[in-house]
């Protein structure tokens, strides 16, 4: 970006005093602290140093007049004169814009109040900051400032969100608090390439990685927001271009796997492991040109990694980026609290009346006080009081549903179905087409209009490959509609009955699982709805539905004449068996569930599906291993963890003989066509590329009668040499399988191990937090420094700048 040009305005009081306490330590390399004792103290910022004391006044006057500003020196001047302290050093330091004459005026106006005085306007301040550019990218309020720095980003990036993610930048930046997650999220990058921001919902974790986004645009990175196609992420990652990616939400927006994307977890964790063994590569030149930033609420963090072995594995590796972000500080939530009163009410009167009291202190310290929450209600428009703008915020604060409510009761049943079906569809974006053949019952013009009128307020509406894509805004929008549906069976019944596959089931039935295997957070913690009790009372729909659908997919299935038949077909086929059988099982305590029922269904149900595998025909161990891995992912995903109560145990139980039955089939295939020699070294590859196969399908005899323990013992050991953080888990795996040890597997393992400089936090990484609990209150926020902000927007203007009359 070119040289630094300025007006400020942009700035609040605040964020002025900081800019200049920033540019003050770094100048004269010392450090300024801010100490603002009240309205009339005199005092912003100062510094002891072995000659004396150093005092800084800041002025955010950006059009102030020079009559008004030499009132304001006059009045400094008083004072501090009147305090009777020694100053060795005084600077006088304005946003407005000084000319020499008036300049010496101010220092004439200035004269006696210390040894040594000093003026600085506008121009010193962008002089100072062509300096230091770091201290210009870090106080991004300054240059992003218009559309015209987002435009550039655009152009230099990828926002497959498109402009709701650049309206949601725009709206944010005036309201940003700089706190400690920021520095640790930025450490993190630094050192290892990844930056994992966990937290509660509407903590700030979005705000804290679109502050980093900005940090490291302005460095001159390409940005790549949230980019849906994996085999797009190896190619960005692999080209030339200085990238910073960033996943938002990346397991899910308010539940763990709330996205459809297949074999999600094993590629991202192998596309993380890629960017930090880049980062870590000191024979790189460019080993930081690829970072990356995740957001994703504690909650479903902590049920990946309950869950998912390959997460497991690379959050080894990277421990010490995860940035939790949770309680922020009493002072950091004031100022957010402040900042978004300034930017949103303009209104003088309001203004006013907000400046006087201690209201915020009471907001600030509330149990249930969230950044989000705060920016829904400051960004109404129909406050025609201050204490219409108070009740409001501590109604929301009490009771979150109110948010939006009032807003969702007033649209139309449509439009509230069209909802309800976006928030139990994929969080990452729904393909229109996808909505309009859910929505078949109704003219595609009725949707055309609902989606117009809920852009902005309810919808994203982004565009990726021409492809567009629908989203619920905001996650507590989908937490909202998610126990609306959890209290309205009718409405749930309208999502089942209007689904066209079983994945627009998927999310739903996820979230209605019984109560043994639920873990999940959300914003609105003071309802303890279930989405389970809904979908118990439409079982007999559900149920209905779930199984017309899976003749649908075994029919489109078999109108594939193509012989023979594709291997992805007969999987997804297996998979949406697993599904609806898993999910009717779900139902078990339902009045209308019917166990010898479904028992006779998957009996008729499996001639069906092994109709298909007479088709299929494989060529290797690889493609067999590779289809039985999709397979499985997703029956260990909705059986891990799990006792099934009599019969349906059972019927778990043939779903996994029909499994080693596949396998039975495609490896007579394979073994009669491929010559004996070849033949054992794929047996080794497959045991040893692919264990949990040969674990939980209960194939150790086979490969026991297979393989020679000593040779498989060798091929693992040089693997391990070749890459062993792959292999730390495996050696165990195997051992179990075969009931043995691997001595020089074991051994491979220790050299690598005693390499490893070892981690061992101070405290668990992870810890689950009860979102529900009430936090303990904080009874110390540092009363004088937000006393001034909030007593200032009796003085100021808002958002759109600072008047003459804005001073401490």
């Amino acid at each position: 970006m070119s040289s630094p040009d300025y007006d400020f305005k942009e700035l609040s009081p605040y964020d002025f005093e900081v800019l200049a306490r920033d540019l003050l330590s770094r100048h004269e390399d010392i450090v300024y602290s801010t100490y603002a004792i009240g309205r009339d103290g005199g005092i912003d910022l100062r510094a002891r140093t072995r000659n004396g004391l150093k005092i800084a006044q800041c002025k955010h006057t950006p059009d102030a007049k020079s009559g008004r500003l030499i009132t304001y020196a006059k009045k400094e001047k008083e004072k501090l004169l009147s305090s009777g302290s020694t100053i060795q050093h005084y600077s006088f330091i304005t946003t407005a814009e000084l000319s020499p004459l008036l300049e010496d005026r101010l220092l004439t106006a200035l004269s006696g109040v210390a040894e040594e005085v000093e003026v600085h306007g506008r121009g010193w301040l962008n002089s100072i900051l062509s300096q230091h550019s770091d201290l210009e990218r870090r106080h991004f309020k300054l240059w992003l400032k218009s559309s015209m720095a987002i435009q550039e980003m655009l152009r230099g990036g990828v926002f497959l969100r498109g402009e709701s993610r650049v309206r949601r930048i725009q709206r944010n930046y005036l309201r940003f608090v700089h706190h400690d997650a920021c520095d640790r999220a930025e450490e993190a990058l630094e050192s290892t390439g990844i930056a994992v921001i966990s937290g509660s919902p509407g903590a700030g974790k979005t705000a804290t990685a679109e502050y980093l986004l900005l940090q490291w645009w302005h460095r001159g990175y390409r940005v790549i927001v949230d980019p849906r196609t994996v085999d797009s992420w190896w190619e960005w990652l692999e080209d030339d271009v200085p990238t910073i990616f960033f996943f938002d939400d990346a397991w899910g927006q308010t539940q763990l796997h709330d996205h459809g994307a297949s074999h999600y977890d094993r590629d991202f964790a192998e596309f993380l492991a890629s960017i930090v063994e880049k980062c870590t590569d000191s024979r790189s030149e460019n080993s930081r040109d690829k970072v990356a930033v995740i957001t994703t609420r504690s909650l479903i963090l902590h049920d990946l990694l309950r869950t998912s072995d390959s997460a497991n594995r690379i959050f080894e590796n990277i421990s010490t980026s995860v940035v939790r972000v949770e309680r922020l500080p009493s002072e950091v939530r004031a100022r957010i609290l402040f900042n978004h009163i300034n930017a949103a009410i303009d209104d003088q009167k309001i203004r006013a009346e907000l400046a006087a009291g201690n209201w915020w202190v009471n907001v600030s310290l509330h149990a249930n006080y969230s950044p989000r929450i705060i920016e829904l209600i400051t960004a109404r428009r129909d406050f025609t009081s201050g204490r219409q703008v108070v009740d409001a915020l501590k109604e929301a604060l009490n009771d979150p549903h109110q948010i939006w409510q009032r807003s969702f009761i007033s649209l139309s049943t449509f439009e509230q179905f069209l909802l309800s079906v976006l928030a139990v569809s994929d969080s990452r974006g729904v393909d229109r087409d996808q909505i309009v053949r859910r929505l078949k019952t109704h003219p595609v013009t009725e949707l055309k209009n609902a989606i117009s009128r809920l852009v902005g307020s309810w919808i994203d509406r982004s565009f990726v490959a021409k492809i567009e894509l629908l989203n619920v805004t905001d996650p507590s929008q989908r937490d909202f509609l998610v126990n609306h549906l959890s209290r309205e069976p009718l409405a749930c019944l309208d999502v089942i009955r209007n689904s066209a596959t079983v994945e627009d089931l998927t999310i739903m039935c996820e979230r209605g699982r019984p109560p043994e295997v639920v873990e999940q957070q959300t914003l609105f913690t003071l309802d303890s709805v279930s989405l389970r009790e809904s979908l118990d009372g439409c079982t007999e729909s559900l149920v209905k539905t779930l199984r017309q659908l899976w003749a649908q997919k075994l029919d489109e299935v078999r109108g594939d004449f193509r012989d023979p038949l594709p291997q992805i077909l007969f999987v997804e086929a297996f998979q949406t068996l697993t599904r609806v059988l898993i999910y009717q099982i779900d139902r078990y305590a339902a009045p209308d569930m019917d166990a010898y029922e479904l028992e006779c269904w998957f009996e008729a149900s499996m001639p069906n599906l092994f109709s298909l595998l007479d088709r299929v025909k494989v060529e290797s161990y690889a493609e067999i291993l590779d289809a039985l891995s999709q397979m499985l992912h997703v029956f260990i995903d909705l059986t891990r963890h799990r006792v099934f109560p009599h019969p349906y145990g059972d019927i778990v139980h043939g779903l996994r003989l029909a499994m080693v039955q596949v396998w039975g089939e495609w490896e007579g295939q394979v073994a009669g066509r491929v010559i004996e020699v070849q033949l054992v070294d794929d047996i080794y590859d497959a045991v040893i590329s692919h264990p949990e196969i040969f674990s939980e399908l209960g194939f150790t005899e086979y490969a026991d009668s297979c393989l020679d323990i000593e040779s498989l013992d060798e091929e693992l050991t040089s693997r391990i040499e070749d890459i062993p953080f792959e292999f730390d888990a495996t050696v165990g795996v195997l051992e179990d399988l075969f009931g043995c040890t691997f001595p020089e597997a074991r051994k491979a393992l220790k050299v690598w191990e005693d390499a490893e400089e070892p981690y061992i936090p101070d405290e668990p990484l992870f810890p689950i937090v009860d979102a529900s609990a009430s936090v303990s209150r904080e009874v110390v926020i540092q009363r004088s420094s937000v006393d001034v902000l909030f007593n200032s927007l009796a003085d100021s203007i808002g958002a759109e700048g600072v008047s003459d009359e804005s001073s401490r």
